[in-house]
């Protein structure tokens, strides 16, 4: 899935390595999953920082070094097997649900490109999909 981009977002894009990966929102218990091949594509970070644009319509998510209020620490047990990250935040939740008219009882995957060269990943909120009880991993 492409994410709409500027003419210099693509030209940068292109001369670096990237792939597309998702994002999930599952709304109602303020949970976020980053899904583990996003967190090896940005360098595999003990700690991560979570940003969104002024429109509210992307998310950026990068290594992130210090211990202080932006960061969240990776669980070292995420790079041993298959998991994903979890975080639980209700504002950030309510801020996607809010801004993109979300069904916050619902679950929503957002597409993204992760650049490895840079050690970031953007999704684009704008694109969110529900996930539906059926294709929702067992917990």
């Amino acid at each position: 899935m492409q994410m709409k981009e500027t003419l210099p977002e693509r030209r940068m894009m292109a001369m670096h390595e990237t792939f597309n990966s998702y994002i999930s929102f599952y709304l109602k218990p303020s949970r976020i999953h980053i899904f583990m091949d996003v967190l090896r594509g940005i360098g595999s970070p003990s700690r991560i920082c979570i940003k969104i644009d002024r429109e509210r319509e992307r998310l950026l998510l990068m290594p992130y070094y210090k211990v202080d209020y932006k960061s969240h620490a990776v669980p070292k047990d995420v790079y041993r097997g298959n998991e994903c990250m979890e975080l639980c935040s209700l504002k950030l939740c309510k801020i996607i649900a809010n801004r993109h008219k979300l069904d916050t009882e619902r679950s929503y995957r957002m597409p993204g490109i992760v650049d490895v060269d840079d050690k970031i990943a953007v999704f684009d909120l704008t694109r969110a999909t529900e996930i539906r009880r059926d294709t929702q991993s067992a917990r």
